[in-house]
């Protein structure tokens, strides 16, 4: 067994908690020596109790391991993990690592870990996990192993492999501010391939059916050897949200796959733009509010109500799913959708945008379409309510028309909208005319609210944009 205490910077803080915040995962490698394998264990120092260390402070973690082959003890390890030093004594928004290598024959394995705070005794971590080593002289590929970090191991010491010094990435999921998807992995005895050449295929697909992502796919040609190393990256930027499984695959010449290995992950990101159908797949709805909207009518709709705060590209790809009438993409889209908006409560995101909705519908219909398909409807939609709301119903010299005022939009200032009703049978007012930055601004506006050809625009007018109230 080795160890290795490593740590690092969190991305974002991290609140402090009560509760220990451990994480644990392991991979398997092969080598010289035997079979191995590693054990990488994250504590979030905002989750421990912090002691006083002359002008420092620092956490002791008891830390217990067991390995059993059939039931039977074949490795066991018990001890007090000390955290690195903090200048604070809460709020060091740092990871830290304990690595420890195994070596072990080839067989099926359990795994239990339990780690607790010796400050805190009442909070203990436990987990577990099967592993299964099978490393003969066989073409095989090692476990994948997800990293954080890397560098050339100078010293070469004796946790590094081949010559690199790796952070582990302790999770599987990816949230928006990690944009690159690192890993390693090993190859063995790919001499045994009869041409001497391979194929090492690395791609990301979709968890529930498979499909591989055109976007995301690496070929390399190979020489057969031995021991083959690889560090890869994927840059996940525009990876939208969803399940997605992580392969590494070798095939021979003609194409025809040998072996592969894989590895799942999750991805959170507020990049919706699916290119195509292959990308939605990787969408899970399973126990989401999305799962039980089943009417394919009602879907339709819902999909139809986000038009005004979706993007174009959105707005496309949105159409396009109602077009192929495919429930199960559709549920994807929709969920998809307030994920992005909202990845904490996308349920409640979509349940406040459905109430606005219904009160639009109701306050802006008109004889011919639903309120939020009319310019005042998306509008208020889109924008949310105005500072003031001026309407004039029985002017004597224009049709009827309102004005919308917003003090503040977005990073604009005196936004203002200007909507007529020029249609009495319909009682459907148009957008005009207004200073928002992408809308309407026809420099004829002012005709669009007079009766006649020849209008002499009048002071009342003049004043209400200018001063709405």
């Amino acid at each position: 067994m080795k160890k290795i205490l490593l740590c690092f910077l969190l991305i974002s803080s991290i609140v402090h908690s009560q509760d220990i915040k451990s994480y644990i995962t392991n991979a398997t490698f092969n080598s010289q020596e035997g079979s191995f394998v590693e054990l990488y264990i994250a504590f979030d120092a905002n989750s421990l109790f912090l002691v006083p260390s002359n002008n420092s402070f620092f956490a002791k973690i008891d830390v217990n391991i067991e390995i059993k082959n059939d039931d039977v003890i074949v490795y066991s390890d018990h001890y007090i993990l000390n955290s690195p030093l903090f200048d604070l004594q809460m709020d060091n928004d740092v990871f830290f690592f304990d690595q420890q290598r195994v070596l072990l024959s080839d067989g099926k394995y359990d795994i239990s870990v339990s780690v607790f705070d010796v400050s805190n005794v009442e909070k203990v971590n436990v987990y577990s996990d099967s592993i299964s080593i099978n490393y003969t002289e066989k073409l095989s590929i090692s476990d994948i192993q997800l990293i954080s970090d890397y560098k050339r191991d100078t010293i070469e010491s004796q946790l590094s492999k081949s010559g690199m010094l790796m952070t582990p990435f302790v999770s599987n999921y990816y949230p928006q501010n990690i944009s690159d998807l690192s890993f390693y992995f090993e190859v063995y005895n790919s001499k045994n391939i009869s041409s001497n050449k391979y194929v090492l295929n690395s791609y990301i697909e979709t968890f529930d059916r498979n499909i591989p992502l055109f976007d995301f796919n690496k070929l390399q040609r190979k020489t057969s050897e031995n021991f083959a190393v690889n560090l890869l990256s994927f840059d996940i930027t525009n990876l939208a949200t969803g399940n997605y499984n992580l392969v590494c695959e070798i095939k021979d010449i003609n194409n025809q796959s040998l072996i592969k290995k894989k590895i799942f992950f999750q991805r959170s990101n507020s990049f919706s733009g699916f290119k195509n159908n292959n990308d939605i797949y990787a969408v899970s709805t399973i126990g989401t509010f999305a799962e039980f909207i089943t009417d394919k009518a009602q879907l339709k709709l819902f999909i139809d109500y986000l038009y005004p705060i979706s993007t174009p590209d959105e707005n496309i790809f949105a159409q396009n799913q109602i077009k192929n009438n495919d429930v199960d993409l559709m549920q994807k889209y929709f969920y998809n959708f307030w994920v992005n908006r909202d990845p904490k409560n996308p349920d409640l995101a979509w349940n406040e945008y459905h109430n606005k909705v219904k009160s639009v519908n109701s306050d802006f219909k008109n004889f011919r379409i639903q309120g939020y398909l009319t310019d005042r409807g998306r509008v208020y939609l889109q924008y949310g309510a105005p500072n003031s709301m001026h309407k004039v119903e029985n002017a004597s010299s224009t049709y009827p028309y309102e004005i919308w005022h917003y003090y503040k939009l977005n990073n604009q200032s005196n936004k203002k909208f200007v909507f007529v009703n020029a249609d009495f049978a319909t009682n459907e007012y148009r957008l005009e005319y207004s200073n928002v930055y992408g809308e309407v601004s026809n420099s004829e506006w002012h005709d669009k609210i007079n009766y006649d050809n020849k209008p002499t625009f009048g002071d009342d007018f003049n004043n209400n944009y200018i001063n709405p109230r």
